[in-house]
């Protein structure tokens, strides 16, 4: 199994075509994205993950609870074997060790990428 370290700067996450609607029709969620296409991931907060991809598009990782230390530490791995992160996968909180799992990723727009970057 390959472990892949994801901090900032990442340098390695693209969008499969899958894709999914959530219930208010507005947001387009999918299941997975591959590592070589991520270019970075700024944590925004200890529950959401900027992903800025290769191709100046974005997506948003919200975690299912709030990731003790995440922001703090400022980045997290992921082990796998397949080079894509994925929806309900675990990630682990680099300095502490905590564990958290992905909730959904989401597409967003570059407007709400910045949105997103000036939260923080």
């Amino acid at each position: 199994m390959k472990a892949f370290l994801l901090a900032l700067p990442l340098i390695i996450i693209s969008a499969l075509p899958a894709t999914a609607e959530t219930n208010d029709g507005m947001e387009k969620t999918q299941q997975c994205i591959r590592l070589q296409y991520v270019d970075q991931t700024p944590v925004i907060d200890n529950k959401t993950i900027l992903v800025e991809m290769k191709g100046n598009t974005y997506k948003r990782i919200d975690l299912r609870n709030r990731c003790s230390g995440l922001k703090l530490e400022g980045g997290f791995s992921h082990s796998t074997s397949i080079n894509k992160l994925c929806k309900q996968d675990t990630l682990r909180v680099l300095r502490s060790g905590g564990f958290c799992m992905i909730d959904k990723i989401v597409d967003i727009t570059e407007e709400e990428a910045v949105a997103l970057k000036a939260s923080r």
